[in-house]
């Protein structure tokens, strides 16, 4: 008897950007596939970010980063006080951030690390939200009152989450405009600098508050920071956004190595594009040294490029998920992936989960009542899945094309793309750079 296996639309496949699918299970009510199958990189250090021992994820946009991290935080939350900031809407849409850009460069590199642009600004957030996650143990001061902080302790105390990004770019507002540096019209030189020193003091003090007050009631709390971002505008804005992304690091790592020796259960997770880790004023940072030993680089292109690939059993667990126990991986090599070469595949979606996930995503839409695809239907999700793709490649060139660069790759697509849809051409990465210099003299 033939068996009958369900259609694509019947696959729960997810979504391609994890943060995307987790919000919409939320309106759903129901979790995200990627919790529900959750599956590891083989050697991923999970034991070692549950226990705080590692705390930055790393890799190329689409390796899954984002679900690993909200993985970490569903393993977490029973035992922690949890906290998810996405980082480009939270930091750079609701705050007062931008208003740091119009800081000066400040040309003198030893003046450059002694006010660190925007690392006591980010640390500050930091503190201020973890302040907050302590009264939810705790509503009172008791013998942590922290003295000349105490009115913006209480002001933390009573806003919620949401609220405090807004509050801590208030309160840095006012130390700098009591140093007399007016942010919209900024004061250089030691005004300035004079300015970051109290900003640093003022951290430290509410700090050493969040220290005592955890240690006296053995609170235990993470945050979580993703899509940590920038965006090339201008070469003064690119240097102004990879400095946001490198202080940002940096204020985490020092956080985490002062609630490690004071040896409490605070914690702060990242995730990270490796392209930013690579740009020179974040490479030449001191977390660049440490980022081996704190984090994990997310990839998965060092396996062999066939049907063996984890990525494989990676999306299996999904269709598995929506059919019955015992369908097995040769089941879905012989029904689903049928008249599509494993090693094509693998090719074409640069092996990243996030590709596979678009690819049985265009099937889902395209086929919903099918479980066998055509060579013309494969290349008819082929087409939809590269328009897709693209346009997640030019917000991925972002940070480091600018539009006309951008524009004139696009047009070169436009050529090539078909001819390997359909003739299965190839085209090689010089002959690419010959046809993108035409556009870009």
């Amino acid at each position: 008897m033939t068996t009958i296996y369900p259609t694509f639309g019947d696959i729960r496949i997810g979504e391609p950007d994890a943060n995307v699918e987790y919000y919409s299970a939320i309106k759903a009510k129901r979790t995200p596939i990627f919790l529900d199958t959750f599956f590891a990189i083989p050697n991923f250090p999970l034991d070692q970010f549950l226990s705080g021992e590692k705390f930055l994820i790393y890799g190329q946009k689409g390796t899954g980063k984002t679900a690993a991290i909200r993985y970490l935080e569903n393993r977490l939350k029973n035992e922690f006080s949890t906290y998810f900031l996405v980082f480009r809407r939270s930091f750079l849409e609701e705050s007062d951030l931008h208003a740091f850009s119009k800081l000066p460069l400040m040309l003198d590199e030893v003046n450059i690390e002694r006010f660190k642009h925007f690392h006591h600004a980010i640390k500050r957030i930091l503190i201020f939200i973890l302040i907050k996650q302590t009264f939810a143990s705790s509503g009172t001061y008791d013998e942590d009152r922290p003295g000349n902080d105490a009115t913006w302790v209480e002001k933390i105390k009573n806003s919620t989450l949401g609220e405090l990004i807004s509050l801590g770019f208030d309160s840095i507002t006012a130390i700098f405009n009591a140093a007399g540096v007016n942010l919209d019209k900024v004061t250089v030189g030691t005004a300035l600098l004079d300015a970051g020193k109290l900003l640093k003091r003022n951290n430290d003090d509410l700090l050493n508050f969040l220290v005592r007050r955890a240690k006296r009631l053995g609170i235990k709390a993470c945050i979580f920071v993703d899509e940590i971002h920038f965006a090339y505008r201008s070469e003064e804005a690119l240097q102004q956004d990879a400095m946001l992304v490198r202080d940002c690091i940096l204020a985490m790592h020092s956080l985490n190595d002062r609630f490690s020796e004071e040896q409490i259960d605070l914690r702060i997770y990242s995730a990270v594009r490796s392209e930013y880790l690579e740009h020179p004023i974040i490479s030449s940072a001191d977390v660049n040294h440490s980022v081996e030993s704190v984090g994990y680089n997310l990839t998965w292109s060092s396996f062999p490029q066939n049907k063996d690939h984890p990525l494989f059993k990676f999306i299996f667990e999904r269709f598995k998920a929506s059919i019955e126990s015992n369908f097995s991986i040769g089941d879905f090599f012989r029904v689903y992936m049928a008249n599509i070469d494993a090693e094509e595949f693998l090719h074409r979606t640069w092996v990243k989960p996030r590709d596979f996930v678009r690819f049985f995503k265009c099937a889902k839409e395209l086929y919903s009542k099918r479980s066998q695809l055509s060579s013309s239907e494969i290349n008819a999700i082929w087409r939809i899945y590269a328009q897709l793709s693209w346009s997640e490649i030019k917000s991925s060139a972002s940070p480091f094309m600018n539009s006309a660069s951008i524009a004139a790759l696009e047009n070169e697509f436009r050529k090539i793309v078909p001819s390997v849809i359909d003739k299965h051409t190839h085209t090689t990465t010089k002959a690419l750079q010959r046809y993108y210099a035409q556009y870009t003299k």
